[in-house]
C-alpha cells in the first residue's frame, strides 16, 4: 500500500490492478536479497520496513518467489533502462543503499520509517559510511531531508519514466 501511488511503481505497473497483481513479486525479490544480506528491518507488526544493500551491493543468489509473474518485454526494458540510469548516479564511494523504505499509509508520520533505518544508520556512523537512496516525489525529498539526507543528483528516467532524486546522508 505504501507504494500504490508511487510514480516509479506506477510507471512499471500503470494499472492499479496490475500493480497489486504483479508488484508484489518485485518487492519479494528485493526483500529476499536484503534478507540474504541480513539487512532488512521491520516493525514488530510489519507496518514499516527498510530494505538495504551493503556497500558494493554484492550479488547474492535468490530464488524467485514461487508465484512470481513473469515480466513482459516492456517491463524488462523499463527495468533495464532504470538500472542503467541509476548506476550512472550511484555514488562511487562505499555506502549502504536504502533500496526500500515503506510504511503503511495508516501508520505514517509516527517515526516508524526513522526507526527501521536506525540499525543501519548506527552501522553507518560506526563505520564512517554514507547511506544513499533514490526517491520519486518532492514530498519524499522533504521527508528524507528531515532525516539528514541531501540531494546529490536528480534526473529523468528515459522511456517517459519519472523524475528521480538521488539523496545521500553522510555518517
Amino acid at each position: 500500500m505504501a507504494f500504490a501511488d508511487d510514480p516509479l511503481l506506477r510507471w512499471f505497473y500503470p494499472e492499479r490492478d496490475e500493480y497489486f497483481h504483479q508488484g508484489p513479486s518485485a518487492f519479494q525479490f528485493i526483500a529476499r536479497r536484503s534478507v540474504a544480506h541480513h539487512s532488512a528491518f521491520t516493525t514488530d507488526d510489519g507496518v514499516a520496513v527498510a530494505m538495504f544493500l551493503p556497500p558494493g551491493r554484492p550479488e547474492v543468489e535468490v530464488e524467485p518467489p514461487p508465484d512470481a509473474v513473469p515480466p513482459s518485454g516492456e517491463l524488462m526494458a523499463r527495468f533495464g533502462v532504470l538500472g542503467v540510469v541509476m548506476a550512472e548516479h550511484t555514488p562511487p564511494e562505499p555506502h549502504w543503499y536504502l533500496n526500500v523504505l515503506a510504511t503503511h499509509p495508516d501508520w505514517q508520520r509516527q517515526g516508524l520509517g526513522a526507526a527501521v533505518i536506525g540499525p543501519i544508520g548506527e552501522v553507518c556512523r560506526r563505520d564512517g559510511l554514507a547511506m544513499y537512496l533514490e526517491t520519486q516525489t518532492i514530498a519524499n525529498v522533504a521527508y528524507y531531508t528531515h532525516l539528514g539526507f541531501r540531494v546529490r543528483s536528480e534526473w529523468d528516467v528515459p522511456l517517459d519514466g519519472p523524475h528521480l532524486w538521488g539523496m545521500i546522508r553522510e555518517p
